[in-house]
Parts: C-alpha cells; sequence; structure tokens
C-alpha cells in the first residue's frame, strides 16, 4: 500500500524528510563508529601514526566506504576531538548553587572525565599535541572557535559568581575560565600518560583534586 503524501515547511513529500533523517543518522552513528575506533587505536598504539587503511580495517569498512563520510583522516581525528570535548563538558542543572561551586562543578566534570574514561583523555593528548598544528589553516580556525564556545557556561558561572560575591570581582573572566581549565585538562593528561599515575586511580584524582582545591582558594572572594 502506497504511503500517503503529505509536504512540510521545506516543501518535500513527508515520507522523503523521513527517509533523509533515518539516512542522516545512519550516517551519524557510522561517524561515531570510526571516530570510537580511532579512539581504541590511539590508546593503543600510543602516538604513532593512524592511517587510513588501519582505521577502516578496525571499523570492519573498506577505504572507499570511509571516505563517504569523512574527506580525510584529519577530518575524522577533528570529529572525533570534539566528540570527546562535548562530551566532557556539559552544564548541570538545576543552576541554584553559587557561581564558585557551580564553576568548581565543571572544572570537577574534567576530573570525573579522566578517571572514568581515560581513554578519551589520552586521545585528547594525541590530538593536542600531535594533530593539532599540522591540520589545514581553515579547519583549524574553526576548531579553535569551538573549543572557546565550549567554555562559555564556564564564563558564564564565574560572571554569576562574581555578581553574587562567591568570585572575586578583580578577576578577569576569560582569561581566568582559560587558564584554570587547561590547567585542570593539562594535569589530567600528563597523569594519564604516565604509566604509574595512569594505573592508580587514587592517586591521579588525589592529585586532580590537589590542583581543583588550588583554584577554588585562588578564585574565592577575599571576604568570603
Amino acid at each position: 500500500m502506497d504511503r500517503a503524501v503529505t509536504s512540510g515547511d521545506d516543501g518535500r513529500p513527508e515520507g522523503e524528510r523521513d527517509d533523509a533523517a533515518i539516512l542522516d543518522a545512519f550516517r551519524e552513528r557510522q561517524r561515531v563508529a570510526i571516530a570510537e575506533a580511532l579512539i581504541e587505536l590511539v590508546r593503543n598504539s600510543g602516538f604513532s601514526a593512524v592511517n587510513v587503511s588501519d582505521l577502516a580495517r578496525a571499523v570492519g569498512m573498506s577505504r572507499k566506504t570511509f571516505y563517504k563520510y569523512f574527506a580525510s583522516i584529519e577530518a575524522a581525528l577533528i570529529y572525533t576531538q570534539k566528540m570527546i570535548l562535548t562530551g566532557m563538558r556539559t552544564e548541570r542543572e538545576p543552576r541554584q548553587e553559587s557561581g564558585l561551586d557551580r564553576f568548581m562543578g565543571q572544572l570537577r566534570q574534567v576530573k570525573d572525565f579522566a578517571v572514568d574514561h581515560p581513554e578519551r583523555m589520552i586521545f585528547v593528548s594525541f590530538f593536542d599535541f600531535a594533530v593539532k598544528n599540522y591540520i589545514p589553516a581553515s579547519d583549524r580556525e574553526e576548531y579553535n572557535i569551538f573549543t572557546v564556545h565550549l567554555i562559555d557556561d564556564s564564563i558564564m558561572a564565574l560572571l554569576q559568581g562574581q555578581e553574587d560575591g562567591s568570585i572575586d570581582p578583580e578577576l578577569p573572566a576569560f582569561e581566568t575560565t582559560i587558564a584554570s581549565t587547561n590547567a585542570v585538562l593539562g594535569l589530567a593528561q600528563r597523569c594519564l600518560n604516565g604509566p604509574v599515575i595512569a594505573n592508580d586511580t587514587r592517586l591521579l584524582t588525589q592529585l586532580i583534586d590537589t590542583e581543583l582545591n588550588a583554584w577554588e582558594a585562588a578564585l574565592a572572594a577575599k571576604n568570603s
């Protein structure tokens, strides 16, 4: 029996729009599968070169099929990095807390992510130190814009803290957010790339907590 044909706001029949949505969802699942395989390859091979042939083989597809989803290995690397960073930073609800507590909660997400997903944090290190500076300039600019927008919620939390009196009002919001985020993220990366600390979750947690406590003390309003 033929499907009834109705049109949506874009002028296409509803059936066509449904088919397009199904195809888009399938393509996104394939991209995620490639990204997950890429994370595993980096974890298993360290900072050695990752190539399309090995990646396609790990996913169970041909090189030709890989290029249906990504124009290059660099595009797959960027997609994977964005996927990881987006998953690392999620705004918390509700917001019935001080700006300082909200800001520190977002920094602690980095610690929780490092403990729960060390393989993803290792990939972030790989991307930052072995990939980022070698991607095309146009892609690098778009990626830099993406990373700046990632900390929008943290900047808003810091500004909230300066308004409610929980964070030192003299601190520059953007620079302080960048510095604290990079400090915690960088510590987590260094720890996970060292075999002793990487295999000791308790020590990893203690080290990052020490960094977090130092930032909380530095951020707190002097009269609080």
